[in-house]
């Protein structure tokens, strides 16, 4: 009997500091991490048709695995700009480039939020930086064309545009800008743009 006892008491011992050994916390660190991915793809996947509160539901699933997903933090400052909170909507971005500064999508859109409360040239280099990063982004590259076109470079502004329609065309259609199901964009940013793709529409531009 006392031998059956000091065998469950070694078994009892061993599984214990199994459970705390390094490796098995590295496996459960890399569950988290591969949950995490799991909840950012789907979060990108509906960010991506413009499913953007149901994106921000999975970004919050990825971020209680894994903090440091700056990815994931865009699209609840998306979220937020789409609410129009503006000031929640940049600290959030900001967040995302604090985790990685080349993260283009926060580039992008802290521009627009930037945009929205009359900030120009600050939203200009956050686009012009985002175009960069991503220079296949129609997100990013109408942002650019919009602030070369309220710098007077209409020209520029042209070229940049015909970039934007070569990736996606339904950012000349004023309803898709606005809708629920797209950009959602609103206020001075609708009203401006709306003036850029009039004035690429008098140059007969395609």
């Amino acid at each position: 009997m006392n031998v059956q006892k000091r065998f469950v008491g070694l078994s009892l011992s061993g599984a214990l500091l199994f459970a705390f050994s390094p490796g098995v916390k590295a496996d459960d660190a890399w569950k988290r991490k591969e949950r995490a991915h799991t909840h950012l793809i789907e979060a990108r996947r509906l960010a991506a048709d413009y499913r953007i509160d149901k994106a921000a539901d999975k970004a919050r699933d990825a971020l209680k695995d894994d903090p440091s997903l700056a990815e994931a933090h865009v699209y609840l400052g998306l979220q937020r700009f789409r609410a129009n909170d503006l000031k929640e909507a940049e600290s959030t971005f900001n967040v995302a480039l604090r985790l990685d500064p080349y993260q283009a999508a926060a580039h992008c859109y802290l521009a627009y939020s930037l945009y929205q409360e009359g900030q120009l040239e600050s939203a200009t280099d956050h686009w012009t930086l985002a175009a960069r990063l991503d220079p296949t982004s129609p997100q990013a590259l109408a942002g650019l064309a919009l602030s070369q076109f309220k710098h007077g470079e209409e020209d520029n502004a042209a070229r940049t545009f015909q970039k934007v329609l070569l990736y996606d065309k339904r950012f000349q259609d004023l309803t898709f800008l606005q809708n629920e199901r797209g950009p959602k964009w609103s206020g001075v940013l609708l009203k401006d743009f709306s003036d850029l793709v009039a004035k690429m529409a008098s140059r007969n531009y395609p």
